[in-house]
């Protein structure tokens, strides 16, 4: 079990609008990822044999489970009604009248201007499930007790929880400073997907250019099934393969305008979607990304307002019965038909997307 308590008077306190001062007399556990090999290639080192749950995956789900088990979260999302909505998309809706959608409201403590870790006048950090950051030794190694290194993931427990074992992945300060991500920013969220070996296990992004502009997280939860849009037919446009090692798939049939972006290069990987996302975001365009397969898929759903990412992936909550009950494939289709980008924006992404994968070079 983790604990997150802040310890005072053990650190010396420097300026308290120093942004580097977000650590300070906070302790938890570090989980330090095994050094890369193999020019990045995805592998997951901790686990004992094939099918078995790896390490990272046993711990983020004992902390959020312990988190749960304390009190914290607001409800028990796994009591939540459920169904699957008749049709070629299998939408996925929930009933939950205590959910929340506010997520940043209950976060103040741990989001600041730039997201950072921002102490607050309590002692204890129970969200604070554990950090997570690159490693240099061959594998994985965790660290008890310790103060966050200012280039790691803060794993946040969300106390309304979308799905079973919902966190948010909050960069610490040193990633932070630039008001966005970049490539090794995303390249710590694959080694980490890739990490917890889990197929259930998805990361998601927003980029809401209009209502959090400055703030970045990821957030990540578990699903028993395919979401909707990864049941989605698709159709090649790029294969890098031989070139850049990336692919890139237009998903058709479905409702909104997406692109699939495959490599097993995390690095490379990373440069590619971090550019995209970069350029997507100078243009104010709204957008999510689906992280899956271990870390080594991605998702780009090109929006041109605000859903959520697993909304825009096919999965709504409800909070009224009365709503939960008349939910319909067209109903639903028309939600996420709506905020997708139009033909020409789209043809310009594709376009864009196969510029810089033509700039990559293995």
């Amino acid at each position: 079990m983790v604990s997150t308590t802040e310890f005072k008077g053990e650190y010396s306190l420097p300026s308290k609008n120093s942004p580097l001062n977000q650590f300070e007399g906070v302790k938890t556990h570090l989980y330090r990822l095994g050094a890369e090999h193999e020019n990045g290639t995805l592998k997951s080192f901790a686990y004992a044999d094939q099918g078995s749950p790896s390490l990272l995956d046993t711990i983020i789900l004992s902390q959020w489970e312990d988190f749960a088990w304390k009190g914290h979260l607001g409800y028990d999302v796994t009591a939540c009604n459920l169904k699957v909505i008749e049709g070629g998309w299998s939408f996925v809706v929930q009933l939950n009248n205590k959910w929340n959608s506010c997520v940043l409201k209950d976060y103040d403590k741990f989001l600041g201007p730039v997201g950072c870790l921002k102490p607050n006048c309590m002692n204890s950090y129970d969200e604070l499930l554990l950090c997570i950051a690159q490693g240099d030794k061959d594998i994985p190694e965790v660290v008890p007790s310790t103060k966050p290194p200012k280039d790691g993931l803060l794993l946040i427990a969300n106390a309304c929880p979308v799905e079973y074992g919902h966190i948010l992945l909050v960069p610490s300060v040193t990633n932070q400073l630039s008001f966005f991500w970049d490539k090794r920013m995303f390249s710590l969220v694959a080694r980490i997907a890739s990490e917890v070996n889990s197929a259930a296990f998805r990361v998601f992004f927003d980029n809401c250019t209009s209502t959090m502009p400055h703030r970045t997280f990821f957030q990540a939860c578990y699903f028993a099934n395919p979401l909707p849009v990864e049941s989605a037919s698709t159709v090649a446009i790029y294969d890098g393969k031989a070139t850049s090692g990336v692919c890139l798939y237009e998903i058709v049939d479905y409702p909104m305008k997406s692109l699939a972006f495959t490599g097993n290069d995390v690095n490379t990987l990373a440069n590619f979607v971090g550019e995209v996302s970069l350029t997507l975001h100078d243009n104010n365009t709204a957008y999510s990304l689906l992280v899956s397969n271990n870390g080594t898929k991605v998702k780009n759903l090109a929006t041109g307002s605000c859903l959520s990412a697993w909304e825009c992936c096919g999965y709504f909550v409800y909070r009224a019965k009365y709503d939960f009950d008349r939910a319909s494939e067209i109903e639903i289709s028309n939600r996420i038909a709506s905020v997708t980008l139009q033909d020409s924006a789209f043809e310009n992404l594709k376009s864009l997307c196969c510029a810089i994968a033509d700039d990559l070079v293995m």
